[in-house]
């Protein structure tokens, strides 16, 4: 399990956020995030957000995450920080407090508890991921991937053949409101005729046509911006969406299909799969790769590539 209720016993008062900092090594602001996440739970309740002062006695139980590995290794790794491999349909963090396998239980595993994802790719995305393994190198990593020092590639199967050379595409975008129907998919500008409630970015990717497959289309994919379904949402209002994207390209009942089917799965194949998928969204998976990744960091040049084969 990634979550576990640990109990612990006080032997005299002290103070919430000094209990957590003593006993679990973490430093103030950690130690509040424990908090502010509900995952302290004292006299049969969950401490809330303004109680990092109350006084604890006698027992408390928190909320540890203890990583689950199923043996992926990093493929790349020295002193500071590592690169994994992440298959596709793997979260990248439990969702919620549930437990389903993630890449932070290999991670975590693998690198040390202190070890922390410097950024994301979907759940339904294969590909690289650069992981800081301690608390100067995750400070100094996160600051290169905000701005944009961080050179990321994709490969991206598409439906249908495109015409021409390489090309770029800037097409705003806006998250939807929670809690609506289908609202996990992100929205392009002009998609819909009511946007003045919606919060638009800017996002810019550029493409290039490296072959076709089947009367499909093979792209390498450089994201300029990195939104929340970035290279999904450009290529579905280029008309072109990406080979098994379970979310745009495809009915709205076969989306809420696989978002309901996701939800109450309990193990870790999570969504619809095998003949099913295939039959709706033409793939067993989403045919998107984070190819390749390329920074400098402490007066060294690393560039990491990782082919995928699609299975077609």
């Amino acid at each position: 399990m990634p979550f576990i209720k640990k109990k612990f016993y006080i032997k005299e008062p002290i103070k919430a956020y000094l209990f957590l900092m003593r006993e679990l090594g973490l430093d103030m602001a950690k130690a509040q995030s424990f908090i502010n996440k509900g995952r302290v739970f004292y006299g049969n309740k969950t401490l809330g957000n303004n109680e990092k002062n109350k006084i604890l006695e006698k027992e408390v139980e928190i909320l540890l995450f203890v990583p689950q590995s199923k043996g992926l290794k990093p493929l790349f790794e020295n002193e500071d920080l590592a690169i994994f491999d992440k298959p596709a349909k793997m979260l990248i963090h439990p969702k919620g407090r549930f437990a389903h396998h993630s890449l932070i239980d290999e991670v975590r595993e693998a690198c040390g508890q202190e070890a922390t994802l410097i950024h994301r790719i979907d759940k339904e995305t294969s590909g690289l991921v650069l992981v800081g393994k301690h608390k100067r190198s995750i400070q100094e990593l996160g600051e290169l991937f905000a701005k944009k020092k961080i050179k990321k590639e994709y490969l991206a199967l598409v439906r249908g053949k495109m015409r021409g050379g390489d090309f770029c595409l800037s097409l705003p975008l806006a998250m939807q409101k929670k809690g609506g129907d289908l609202s996990v998919r992100s929205i392009y500008w002009g998609q819909i005729l009511k946007v003045q409630s919606l919060n638009f970015k800017e996002a810019k990717s550029e493409f290039e046509i490296l072959g076709y497959i089947n009367g499909n289309t093979l792209l390498k994919v450089y994201p300029i911006t990195g939104r929340t379904h970035q290279i999904r949402i450009h290529l579905f209002a280029l008309g072109f969406p990406i080979l098994g994207d379970p979310l745009y390209g495809c009915e709205d009942w076969q989306s809420r299909e696989y978002l309901d089917s996701e939800f109450i799965s309990k193990d870790d194949s999570l969504g619809l799969c095998g003949e099913k998928r295939i039959e709706y969204f033409g793939a067993e998976r989403l045919m998107l790769h984070a190819y390749s990744l390329r920074f400098s960091y402490q007066g060294r040049e690393y560039c990491f590539k990782r082919c995928v084969d699609f299975g077609l």
